[in-house]
């Protein structure tokens, strides 16, 4: 890294006098704690702040002297085609540099594309699509190079034509390494269609040899470039290095701090600030304080969550953000150790006895070791210097520091679905284990995330448990405990999933009302892109946790009534209120949810993927409801999930039919408890007008798909029911039931299993076409109406995770009610049936 910015204060901070203890647990050069205490210590120490912008440092006459790839369309004498003058250039996006991976471009789909033999370089994936050559299978992280021959210098516009099937995908552009524009997010639309385009500008490029750079956070198809001139050159560069600190914002609404601006990684680009996994305390000072991680663009999963900030206020509405207090460049300058990224979960406490704020927080040390860092300050918002390890922490995240009545400190940490751990802290050392960290007990499938508050002289704690994002994502669980330490009794879930993998939370008391903070990706539409967000919390009458309340209210005011006895129907428009993040969610570059009318027909408009809508229920019967959905697409590709408190009761509904007409998606079997609960319907791909939701009895219906783990109540025979990972799909839990990849399915089976399915045939079939996976030799067999098994079918995919259809030969089923039954012959996974 270059361009380091360094902020001191005062004296000389330790670190470069050394001292500093060796961690024996791990490899012997990993600076821990010092011996001293440190009481007092942060007095007169020189502080060193690294504002590493993440500029490498190469100028860009380095950048074009050190560049190995050559144009692809390029002259006698080897010069680029690609003449960029007064007049418009168009460059074809196939036509990238020739040099290589990770010279002239880094593509991930090597082996994908249809129309390899456009050019000798076959990994990148060109397809064509009609007329239309271009790249395609293009993941994050993707880009590609093409080498320029500027003739007139000026200000350049770039239009991009490309289209983004899948849902919102941003990317940039740099010039000879420098980030330049602006960062665009994509047209979205149907995969082939690449009449739209979206616009950069102020692209700034002198006389004579550039490298233009395309880069990609996300999936999408590219077509071609066209460059003009707007304007005369000033040189004037992409500069993210301004951030001034304290700042300012008023949020009335979740989610929060979306308005302040974040540098973006490794490109000199702003964007939005998004943060996660918040830790609120109250200090003496009276304010109430935010430790956030930082999710920065463009994103690697959570590879690249950097630079933490605080925030604080007074009043839940108006908030300060006090600016970045710790990135992993200052980890290394002070301590010697760390990677880039990698600044997961943090927590803060205040030690009234040395009056020090202590900051926890995880970072890895390489690239399979984390460990739990610590540094001090005298100020809750701002110096804080990084001490070292602490020792005998296990590779584990999430640090929970949690500060008892009687000064007594304790230390929570977790990770990867492995447990829970705790320990006390020496109390005359804060950055020191006082015994050994052991596995905690007491917790309902917990994942991650531990939080631990003290109400009634009871100990709180808190989680998120193991639902992914398959199932609707985390829930936040808490289990209760008379000793910190526990062991503890689970007691249930505080938070309902919100659509993304992650859930990550804290619980405060503040101005004697309680508050739960937590994040979702609502406002990106990208679970690696969140933002903090913070509702209520309320005690019942047995100190128990009542669940939060943040998904708006019914629109009536009061939720309407759902019965077997007769059909409801949920007016598209009449979602719960609340507005954005409780009633419904629009990504914010699109505007507002709009409603529409046409031909008397009052709807929903214009529904993109990653959007959704919510409606508030109260269901008189428990049992297995019908929903249809009266719905048109705008262009192909259309499909959506079903969620009841947050978690998924189906696969991803695919829908038929053009623009221009109303269909109806039917969905059977979705189970129902009764009392009231809200239905959300989130879109997955598409682009939907939805006209009404229809609830009431029904039955499994074909021709069409019956999902496996559909089957009928009790009507099976399974080995290996307490097994599954989605045991909370249905209450018939005798069969396992599991998510992954997004796809609910019928897990663990064993030779000698059935299930059986109840369906009404609406017109006769002929084709039962069985979706499903097995690493090796598996094999089943339908049988219809109690009848003998059909011929057995082999059903090997090479993997438990990659799922094929196996059709079935000799069905007949006429018109009427039928019963099917899968024979597990050899142990496969089983997704659904295709009845045609």
């Amino acid at each position: 890294m270059g361009n380091n910015l360094l902020f001191t204060m005062k004296c000389l901070f330790p670190l470069f006098m050394g001292g500093l203890a060796v961690l024996n647990s791990c490899k012997e050069d990993h600076p821990v704690i010092n011996d001293d205490s440190g009481q007092g210590s942060d007095v007169g120490d020189e502080y060193v702040y690294i504002d590493d912008r993440y500029d490498n440092g190469i100028s860009c006459e380095e950048y074009l002297a050190n560049y190995r790839g050559v144009p692809f369309k390029k002259g006698p004498e080897g010069n680029s085609l690609f003449v960029i003058s007064e007049v418009p250039t168009t460059i074809e996006a196939e036509d990238f540099d020739d040099g290589g991976q990770n010279i002239s471009f880094h593509f991930k789909n090597t082996t994908a594309g249809n129309y390899k033999d456009y050019r000798e370089e076959k990994e990148v994936a060109i397809s064509k699509s009609g007329e239309v050559v271009n790249i395609s299978n293009i993941n994050n992280g993707d880009w590609l190079c093409y080498t320029l021959q500027v003739t007139q210098e000026g200000a350049y516009s770039i239009d991009t034509y490309c289209v983004a099937g899948s849902g919102k995908t941003s990317f940039y552009f740099e010039v000879d390494g420098k980030s330049a524009g602006q960062i665009v997010d994509s047209p979205e639309g149907d995969w082939s269609d690449f009449s739209r385009t979206v616009k950069v500008t102020n692209v700034q490029l002198s006389e004579g040899k550039h490298v233009l750079r395309w880069y990609t956070t996300g999936s999408v198809n590219l077509d071609k470039f066209v460059l003009t001139r707007t304007g005369e050159y000033t040189g004037n560069m992409v500069d993210a290095s301004l951030f001034e600190y304290p700042r300012y914002g008023y949020y009335e609404h979740n989610p929060l701090f979306v308005n302040f601006a974040s540098e973006m990684y490794q490109n000199s680009f702003t964007g939005t600030l998004y943060t996660a996994d918040p830790s609120a305390h109250v200090w003496a000072d009276g304010r109430l304080y935010v430790y956030a991680s930082h999710d920065m663009e463009p994103t690697q999963g959570c590879d690249r969550m950097d630079r933490y900030h605080v925030f604080s206020t007074t009043d839940m509405k108006n908030w300060t953000d006090h600016g970045e207090i710790m990135n992993s460049a200052t980890v290394k300058a002070h301590v010697g150790i760390g990677i880039d990224g990698f600044m997961w979960a943090p927590d803060c406490v205040y030690n009234k006895e040395d009056q020090l704020y202590y900051f926890y927080f995880p970072h890895k040390i390489d690239t399979d070791t984390w460990r739990i860092f610590v540094a001090t300050s005298k100020e809750p918002a701002a110096k804080f210097k990084v001490k070292g390890v602490i020792e005998g922490i296990p590779s584990t995240i999430d640090p929970c520091v949690f500060v008892d009545d009687d000064g007594q400190p304790y230390i929570y940490t977790s990770g990867a679905g492995k447990g829970c751990w705790g320990a006390k802290l020496r109390k005359d050392d804060w950055t020191k284990l006082d015994g050994v960290m052991s596995p905690l007990t007491g917790f309902t499938d917990f994942h991650e995330a531990p939080w631990v508050h003290k109400y009634k002289g009871k100990y709180y704690l808190s989680h998120s448990d193991n639902h992914a994002s398959s199932q609707g994502g985390n829930r936040m669980q808490y289990s209760v405990s008379n000793n910190p330490l526990g062991p503890f009794t689970p007691c249930g879930v505080y938070m309902y999933p919100h659509g993304e993998e992650t859930a990550h939370g804290s619980i405060v008391e503040y101005k004697g009302k309680w508050y739960a903070f937590y994040h979702t990706a609502n406002y990106s539409g990208r679970g690696a892109l969140r933002s903090v967000c913070v509702d209520p919390i309320e005690y019942d009458q047995n100190d128990r946790l009542k669940v939060v309340q943040n998904w708006g209210q019914p629109y009536e005011g009061k939720a309407p009534e759902v019965d077997l006895s007769e059909t409801l129907v949920l007016e598209a428009e009449h979602y719960n209120r609340g507005g954005e993040h409780y009633g419904y969610h629009k990504n914010p570059s699109e505007g507002d949810i709009q409603v529409g009318t046409d031909n008397g027909i009052t709807y929903l408009k214009s529904m993109k993927s990653g959007e959704w809508v919510r409606y508030s229920i109260n269901v008189k019967q428990t049992g297995s409801y019908a929903i249809t959905c009266r719905m048109r697409q705008q262009r192909s590709g259309g499909k959506f999930r079903i969620a009841i408190n947050g978690v998924y009761k189906t696969n991803e509904v695919k829908l038929d039919g053009s623009g221009s007409t109303w269909n109806e998606a039917f969905i059977y079997p979705v189970e129902l408890q009764k009392g009231e609960q809200y239905i959300d319907l989130r879109i997955k791909g598409g682009e939907l007008d939805i006209d009404c939701i229809k609830l009431g009895e029904g039955c499994s219906q074909v021709p069409g798909i019956i999902q496996a783990e559909d089957f009928d109540e009790g009507k099976y025979q399974f080995r290996e029911g307490s097994k599954g990972n989605f045991k909370t799909y249905r209450s018939d839990q005798g069969v396992a039931i599991s998510a992954s990849s997004n796809i609910i399915h019928i897990s663990n089976t064993s030779g000698g299993d059935w299930i059986q399915y109840t369906f009404k045939v609406l017109r006769p079939v002929s084709n039962v076409t069985v979706r499903g996976a097995a690493e090796k030799d598996g094999k089943f067999a339908l049988s219809f109406d109690g009848g003998e098994q059909l011929t057995p079918v082999p059903a090997t995919t090479g993997n438990w995770n990659t799922y094929s259809d196996f059709p079935v030969s000799n069905v007949q089923l006429s018109e009427g009610i039928h019963t099917m039954k899968i024979h597990i012959l050899n142990p496969m996974n089983v997704d659904s049936f295709d009845f045609q």
